[in-house]
């Protein structure tokens, strides 16, 4: 492991990673158990700020069953990533190695994006209750609300845990900058595609 471990962060110029004399797996995870995976729960090797290519890896994740990449560009640069480590490595180091024995791929995309578009004309309601909010004094204050929050769920999985996909205000922006925050379980290319026909069909509504 600790080989490993050092040709990782030598190949994929990682400056943070585990000790390769001692390659101890972080402590679990204090995410929330309804946000968080079965690895994440367990633990794992953290490697921080790579890169492959021209793109940047955020970090890279190796658990007992599976790995996590996250990248700063999109699903299809982790995915180009993974595979390469996976057989870079097996070359590396004489191992067996078939694309089949990946058997699941799960991701979650993350955008920050500049819409138009007002959550608050899926519904008259909604502007009329924001209306309302903005007419009571907040610690002496009046402040301006709006609808800051999309959100539609899976079914719970057996584990019990939901899929989201988010379409939020970006936190800390003014309403006015029109900045929106977006989080789904889609690969990137599909997840902007999504983004893109929710915007029309909110402003044409």
């Amino acid at each position: 492991m600790g080989d490993l471990v050092h040709w990782i962060m030598e190949t994929y110029g990682f400056p943070e990673g585990p000790d390769p004399d001692n390659p101890i797996p972080n402590p679990p995870s204090t995410t929330a158990p309804v946000q968080q995976t079965a690895q994440q729960a367990s633990g794992g090797l953290v490697f921080k700020r790579g890169h492959f290519k021209d793109v940047e890896i955020s970090s890279l994740t190796i658990y007992d069953d599976g790995i996590v990449v996250d990248t700063t560009s999109s699903t299809a640069d982790g995915d180009l990533f993974a595979e390469d480590l996976l057989k870079s490595a097996a070359d590396e180091f004489s191992l067996p190695y078939d694309p089949e024995t990946v058997r699941k791929k799960m991701y979650l995309s993350e955008l920050i994006v500049r819409s138009d578009l007002k959550l608050e004309s899926l519904n008259p309601t909604l502007a009329a209750f924001a209306e309302k909010l903005s007419s009571i004094p907040v610690s002496g204050q009046s402040l301006s609300f709006g609808v800051g929050t999309v959100a539609f769920w899976s079914e719970p999985n057996d584990a019990g845990l939901h899929r989201a996909v988010k379409i939020e205000r970006q936190l800390g922006r003014s309403l006015s900058e029109h900045r929106f925050y977006s989080e789904a379980p889609f690969q990137t290319d599909a997840h902007l595609g999504l983004l893109e026909e929710f915007e029309k069909l909110v402003i044409g509504a």
